[in-house]
C-alpha cells in the first residue's frame, strides 16, 4: 500500500499542491507503464503531460483526474455534513480526518480537511479485504501524514514573502512532503 499522489487544494478548490509519487512507490499495481489496447478501441491515445505542464503541476494526468473526482466527492460529503457519525467527539487530528472518499481502479482516496485547505491523497489498495486489521492501522497511518503535511503547509504560510491562497512553491515544503511520503511507503 503506497502513497501514489497527493493534493493541497484551498477551500474553493483551487489546487495549491499537485503532485504524484508513483516513481519514488513500489506500486503493486503500476500505472505509469504503457499496457497495450487490449480490445483495439482506444481511438486517440491519451498523450502524457508536456514538459511545460510537468513543471507546473509534477503529476500524471490519470492521477490527476482521479485526484479531480475525489475532491468533488469530497466536496459533496462535506456539503451533506455527512463525514462525522452524529454526537461523535473528535479532537485533533481525527477532528479534520474524513477517512475514504472513493475508490478508482487499485487507487484508495483519502481526505483531510482544514479551516484553510483540503487534503486529497491517492493510495494503492493492495491490501485484501479481509484483512480488516492492517487496513485500519494504514488508515491511522495515512490520517497521521495527512496531519503532517498540514503542518508543513501552516509552516509554510507562516513566511512573511508567501502569498496567501497560491500555490505552494516553496522547496522546502515539496522536500519535507516527499520525506513524509517516501516514510510512508517504506524507502
Amino acid at each position: 500500500m503506497s502513497l501514489t499522489a497527493l493534493a493541497v487544494t484551498n477551500r474553493q478548490n483551487t489546487p495549491l499542491y499537485l503532485r504524484d509519487y508513483a516513481t519514488e512507490s513500489n506500486l503493486l499495481f503500476d500505472l505509469t507503464t504503457n499496457h497495450d489496447d487490449l480490445f483495439d478501441d482506444d481511438l486517440t491515445p491519451l498523450e502524457e503531460i508536456t514538459s511545460k505542464q510537468k513543471e507546473e503541476w509534477p503529476c500524471l494526468l490519470k492521477y490527476q483526474f482521479i485526484l479531480h473526482s475525489a475532491c468533488d466527492r469530497l466536496e459533496q460529503i462535506l456539503r451533506d455534513n455527512n463525514w462525522k457519525s452524529s454526537g461523535a467527539v473528535t479532537s485533533g487530528m481525527d477532528a479534520c480526518w474524513v477517512g475514504l472518499l472513493c475508490s478508482s481502479d487499485n487507487l484508495r482516496a483519502y481526505g483531510y480537511v482544514t479551516t484553510n485547505a483540503k487534503y486529497v491523497t491517492l493510495v494503492e489498495d493492495s491490501i485484501p479485504p479481509e484483512n480488516v486489521q492492517f487496513q485500519k492501522s494504514r488508515d491511522n497511518e495515512i490520517c497521521v501524514l495527512m496531519a503532517n503535511v498540514h503542518r508543513l503547509y501552516t509552516e509554510s504560510l507562516m513566511n512573511p514573502f508567501t502569498k496567501l491562497h497560491s500555490k505552494i512553491t516553496s522547496q522546502r515544503f515539496d522536500r519535507s512532503v516527499t520525506n513524509l511520503v517516501r516514510s510512508f511507503n517504506g524507502l
